[in-house]
């Protein structure tokens, strides 16, 4: 039995799929590792990518990986939209990144007296001799 693209499956033909249990499959989505869509009667409805999901945290328990390794192991954005920490994370990482390419973008300039009018953004005047005289 095959998927069209955007069908989704019931609960049913998701176990027969996957062989897994309607416990275990509720369990890995309030875990978060799956995210199937809900119907008007909020059931769960599965995508092939759900089943895929689904089939690699089958083989990645047997392989002995617990929940939380596999958690790691399958981050989507999805997942980030979810844990904010994740976000967090990534928000440091943007920061981080872009104070980096800021000063990189510094280094080049050689006169300190060029260096400092970047960064005083000219809100103030500087007197060429008055700065030599200080250094």
């Amino acid at each position: 039995m095959s998927m069209k693209k955007d069908k989704h499956i019931t609960m049913r033909e998701a176990k027969e799929r996957t062989g897994l249990t309607s416990r275990q499959i509720r369990y890995y989505d309030e875990q978060n590792l799956i995210f199937p869509a809900r119907s008007k009667g909020n059931q769960r409805l599965f995508s092939e990518s759900d089943l895929q999901r689904l089939l690699k945290i089958k083989k990645l328990l047997a392989a002995g990986n617990s929940i939380e390794t596999i958690r790691l192991k399958m981050k989507t954005p999805q997942a980030k939209e979810i844990d904010p920490y994740a976000q967090l994370s990534e928000f440091e990482d943007s920061i981080n990144d872009y104070a980096d390419e800021e000063l990189d973008s510094l280094y080049p300039v050689s006169n300190r007296f060029a260096l400092l009018k970047k960064l005083t953004f000219n809100d103030h005047d500087i007197n060429d001799q008055e700065f030599e005289e200080e250094n």
